[in-house]
């Protein structure tokens, strides 16, 4: 199993690299991401924190804090150490959550049963006429309908980077898919991987058609598609406590860690 470290950079790291305008710079503790589209926390952030206790955190914040300020960003950390979630006094540090997720892993892909479903739908890798399109069928699935769903649709830098994930990123290679049923989208998703590991973004069924076995037929076919290519391991990341974990749970999907992010106020 790749590390969690590993999991986590180049999860990170993938999406970075679809932005024209950021740049990543390391330590031996820690690594800050910067995205010059936008000034909030998504990936202006600092990852990777080898901290082990509190008072490491402590010596590691100062320096992060410092090198942020100096980007005119406000500190922003991702956490997903259990020791650092339990003894660091974040508040009063100036910090609060802005964000809370669960990062889930699902192996042997080949043992996915295949599931009922209400409709039977066409699955189909997007055309090049379709790229233009892509972006805002996921943008269209992230609007929020009900207080079930956890995102409330995309912003246009983040648009962008899916239309620039159709031709570029120099690590990873990146596939779109659209599902059908009568010749309408109902669904899209996206994989993203290297030679060690898979991860899959941009889940969304049309609201209108949820409920239907549409997003266990597109994890089927995307398992599938990894099996061909030699791949057995695939991770997703999604907001803890809505109804997606569940779903993906469901689906075999296992927790291998939660993460917070803390912003500066």
């Amino acid at each position: 199993m790749v590390s969690l470290e590993k999991i986590q950079d180049y999860n990170y790291e993938g999406q970075r690299l679809l932005f024209e305008k950021s740049k990543r710079l390391d330590y031996d503790r820690f690594t800050i991401l910067f995205l010059d589209e936008f000034d909030d926390d998504y990936l202006n952030l600092a990852i990777n924190i080898k901290a082990k206790n509190a008072n490491e955190f402590e010596e590691d914040f100062i320096k992060i804090k410092e090198i942020m300020n100096k980007y005119n960003r406000k500190t922003s950390v991702f956490i997903n150490n259990d020791v650092l979630l339990s003894t660091v006094d974040f508040k009063s540090k100036g910090l609060e959550i802005s964000d809370s997720s669960v990062w889930l892993m699902r192996d042997n892909l080949k043992d996915f049963i295949k599931c009922e479903k209400d409709i039977e739908i066409y699955i189909s890798k997007i055309s090049k006429e379709e790229e233009a399109e892509y972006p805002l069928l996921v943008e269209n699935g992230f609007k929020k309908n009900s207080k079930e769903d956890p995102y409330d649709g995309l912003s246009q830098s983040v648009i962008d980077a899916i239309k620039r994930s159709c031709y570029t990123n120099n690590e990873f290679t990146t596939e779109h898919y659209v599902a059908r049923y009568n010749k309408k989208i109902v669904g899209t998703i996206t994989i993203m991987y290297e030679k060690e590991i898979a991860y899959i973004y941009n889940v969304t069924t049309d609201v209108n058609y949820r409920r239907k076995g549409v997003c266990k037929q597109l994890m089927s076919h995307i398992f599938n598609r990894l099996i061909e290519i030699g791949i057995d391991e695939v991770v997703l990341q999604t907001e803890s406590g809505f109804y997606p974990e569940k779903i993906y749970k469901k689906m075999g999907f296992k927790e291998i860690f939660k993460g917070i992010k803390y912003t500066e106020k």
